[in-house]
């Protein structure tokens, strides 16, 4: 004969998601990490006070040599020299560039075109024409011929007597 099949059914309730708790990260700054470390090397970084600065930058003059304190003395001059000479060339662009009847605006490309001597802005206008101004540089001189006299009307004024029934007197 033959068996009997039996069927069991297993309820399987859905379980809830594991819930996996992140590993606990230390988020300190970079700040408080240097700190705890000068604490460990004994020295503290953060609570320097004007004193103590004043002591170090003595200490670090005291073990300066005199060849150093020269050396040092000569790289602020030649530092000064270098800026004097770059401001002397700037104005002297200027003024030849003015010679020239170069604008303002374009005086920085002529001078890359000439090679940064201002002595060859003359070739530079010579072989382009462009950099030259038309009118030539007028400087707080009016034109008579463009010159027109003020009036009373302001442009608001001459809105207003433009829209009379907007702005009634």
């Amino acid at each position: 004969m033959a068996e009997p099949v039996v069927e069991t059914v297993v309820d399987i309730a859905p379980t809830e998601p594991v819930q996996v708790e992140p590993p606990v990260i230390d988020t300190k700054t970079a700040t408080e990490l240097k700190r705890e470390l000068s604490k460990e090397l004994g020295i503290n970084l953060f609570d320097v006070n004007a004193e103590e600065f004043a002591k170090f930058k003595e200490f670090q003059e005291s073990q300066k040599t005199e060849q150093d304190k020269l050396q040092e003395q000569i790289t602020a001059l030649n530092d000064e020299k270098a800026q004097w000479q770059s401001k002397q060339l700037e104005y002297e662009s200027k003024l030849e560039a003015s010679k020239l009847g170069i604008p303002q605006d374009k005086i920085e490309d002529a001078l890359k075109l000439a090679g940064g001597d201002v002595k060859e802005l003359a070739n530079v206008i010579k072989k382009y024409p462009i950099f030259q101004s038309k009118d030539g540089i007028s400087i707080g001189i009016q034109d008579n011929n463009s010159y027109q006299q003020p009036t009373g009307n302001t442009e608001v004024e001459q809105y207003m007597a433009s829209n009379p029934k907007i702005y009634k007197k």
